[in-house]
């Protein structure tokens, strides 16, 4: 069922990101919104910075194996097409993440670069482009950015991820 899973949320962000017709698209939203779920562990969410400013409780981050060994994919409050933030390191290889399957696999604390990564706002399209995923040492946490400022975060899985 997990590889299941991140298949699909393979497959649904690469949709979006061949959906979106701007990723430079201003989205209106409140200055301080929160969203929540009981499904994850203490101190795990994100907190998007730009293209809007949203704090986000609630984590689901899963490492592959198998086939899927060296990718990670991590959803804010969830991996579904409606999270506030998701994105995935490591060689996508679903045919719909142009680029990606190149990336380098998951090995833990430093940079992932050509990340596709979508924030979206409740009731908003996503806003999306390949940027930068920074792992901290804790191997749970991090930050995302977009090369040019138009994107950027923080994040915490709020367990650490496996490689």
């Amino acid at each position: 069922m997990q590889k299941t899973a991140l298949l699909i949320i393979g497959a649904c962000s690469s949709v979006i990101f061949c959906s979106i017709i701007s990723c430079n698209q201003e989205v209106p939203v409140p200055s301080r919104v929160a969203i929540s779920t009981g499904t994850s562990a203490s101190g795990a969410g994100a907190r998007i910075d730009k293209p809007f400013t949203l704090q986000v409780s609630g984590a689901d981050c899963y490492s592959g194996s198998g086939k899927n060994a060296g990718n990670v994919a991590f959803g804010f409050p969830s991996r579904s097409p409606d999270a506030a933030l998701r994105f995935t390191l490591g060689p996508l290889r679903d045919g719909l993440s142009p680029g990606q399957e190149n990336n380098k696999a998951y090995n833990g604390l430093g940079d992932y670069t050509n990340v596709g990564i979508a924030v979206k706002s409740a009731g908003q399209k996503p806003f999306v482009g390949f940027g930068i995923v920074t792992v901290n040492t804790d191997e749970q946490s991090g930050t995302f950015r977009l090369p040019d400022g138009s994107a950027s975060g923080a994040w915490d899985c709020g367990h650490k991820l496996t490689h």
